[in-house]
């Protein structure tokens, strides 16, 4: 009895740390995904061929990074990523693909 009772005990003193282990883990990926999303975005203005909305998603995503909304947080991330992404790709198609259009 004597030694559920200390489990117990510890269980309780050791739930808060992990608790706060997997809070600051969550933060420091959120915090690599959107420096990563950012770049891609950077680089897609860089291209001249930046979405309207990824920089909303980003400032959306960090809004709800510091209400502790994380789950919103990464899916917005994870929006932005996918359009900075999809705007690079759309660039590197259109530097190749206007000379087809030009009229000889």
């Amino acid at each position: 009895m004597d030694r559920a009772r200390a489990n117990r005990r510890i269980s309780r003193l050791l739930i808060p740390v992990i608790v706060l282990a997997t809070a600051s883990a969550c933060s420091n990926e959120f915090e690599r995904q959107f420096a990563e999303a950012e770049q891609l975005r950077a680089a897609a203005a860089a291209a001249g061929s930046e979405w309207l909305e990824t920089g909303k998603l980003l400032e959306q995503a960090r809004g709800e990074a510091a209400r502790d909304n994380m789950e919103a947080a990464h899916a917005l991330v994870g929006k932005a990523r996918f359009q900075a992404e999809a705007a690079i790709k759309q660039a590197e198609h259109e530097a190749e693909a206007w000379t087809g259009r030009v009229v000889r």
